[in-house]
């Protein structure tokens, strides 16, 4: 559409995955802190029993680490966190699946494992935690999404803009269209009435060369005033033709104007019908139990977005449950060839529809009040 700047929906699509890569690299790294801080906080929980040998100091951080993670609603939504808990000397305490030998053969005497633990914590341990998001996670799901939802809520609003724009401009030539056709019908009464003064203008100069031709013979001395009337005639009628020639110079231009404004109609109505295809395109796709006619679509296009939301939530009612929507009345057609069922929504909006042999609902057209007295001798004329 040519109201949509290229630029505007370049933006629209290169910037919902970069805020997105953005956005997991910002909160990866705030998640990373903060469950770094947690961690440190309450990996030696059981310091107590740690020290007096009741536990072993891989068990009691295994069982620490392992609770936190599996409370985590950042993991259960899909995300990820490394975490690896080591001794200065490099003794893995945790995870599990990478204990040594020396970790592994920790003593069961509970003084041995006391002191063992006590040896172990005396050399200092280092916690490492990575908090990573992970693609296709439900997480990053909803991070791409809420930026895609975002840009397409602006691009259409801006869309939506551009529709009003060339609802206006129509309008606009519509009515210059019309005032030209005044125009023109009034220069062609003034081109009659230039005609009909040409005419009698013409005639009185024929009587007055005949009746020069008899004066001439009678009196000399009119000959002169006769000559001079003859010569206001003659210049009479040549501004008479100029003028002429004048209105018809501008009844061409204003007739290149109308075909000008015509062209531009051609256009609009092209726009109108794509309007109309995007629209066909998407009932199929949303609604498989309705059928709605071109008609239809012509008038939901020409519609304002409030009617056309109005319109095309009894749509999808109709599309659900027929039998739940409201029916004001049925409309029997003149010829008998048709039932339909009359539903009023937005107040003044009408909208007609019928059942197919297939059980199916056809929209056979949308109006308004204003345009009821069209839309019933449409369906009177649909077989």
């Amino acid at each position: 559409m040519k109201y949509i700047s290229f630029k505007i929906l370049i933006a629209c699509i290169v910037l919902p995955p970069l805020l997105y890569a953005v956005s997991v690299k910002l909160l990866e790294s705030r998640l990373t802190l903060q469950y770094h801080a947690d961690l440190k906080n309450t990996y030696l929980s059981d310091i107590t029993e740690i020290l007096n040998g009741q536990k072993s100091l891989r068990e009691s951080v295994n069982t620490a680490v392992s609770n936190y993670l599996n409370k985590n609603i950042f993991v259960k939504l899909g995300g990820n966190v490394d975490v690896s808990v080591t001794t200065r000397n490099g003794n893995i305490i945790y995870p599990p699946a990478f204990q040594n030998d020396t970790i592994d053969s920790l003593p069961s005497d509970p003084v041995k494992m006391a002191e063992t633990n006590f040896n172990m914590l005396n050399e200092g341990l280092d916690i490492q935690v990575e908090a990573q998001i992970i693609p296709y996670s439900l997480i990053a799901f909803v991070i791409l999404l809420f930026y895609a939802s975002l840009f397409l809520i602006g691009l259409y609003g801006y869309y939506h803009k551009g529709i009003k724009q060339a609802r206006y401009e129509e309008e606009k030539r519509k009515q210059e269209l019309d005032q030209l056709l005044v125009l023109e019908g009034e220069q062609l009464k003034n081109i009659q009435t230039l005609s009909d003064e040409r005419e009698m203008l013409l005639s009185d100069y024929d009587r007055l060369q005949k009746a020069l031709e008899t004066e001439k013979i009678q009196a000399e001395k009119t000959e002169e005033e006769l000559f001079d009337e003859i010569e206001q005639l003659e210049k009479k009628l040549s501004d008479n033709l100029s003028l002429q020639q004048n209105q018809h110079q501008e009844i061409d231009k204003l007739k290149e104007k109308i075909q000008e404004l015509e062209k531009s109609k051609e256009v609009i109505n092209k726009q109108k019908q794509k309007e109309a295809d995007k629209l066909e395109k998407r009932f199929k796709t949303l609604y498989k139990n309705i059928y709605i006619t071109p008609r239809a679509l012509e008038n939901l296009t020409d519609m304002t977005e409030e009617m056309g939301l109005k319109a095309e939530e009894i749509a999808h009612q109709l599309n659900d449950d027929a039998s739940a929507v409201a029916v004001k009345r049925k409309v029997f057609s003149k010829k008998g060839n048709i039932t339909a069922f009359e539903v009023m929504f937005a107040y003044s909006g009408r909208l007609y529809f019928r059942k197919t042999k297939e059980n199916k609902v056809e929209i056979l057209t949308i109006g308004t009040k204003n345009t009821q007295a069209r839309d019933l001798a449409y369906l009177d004329s649909f077989s």
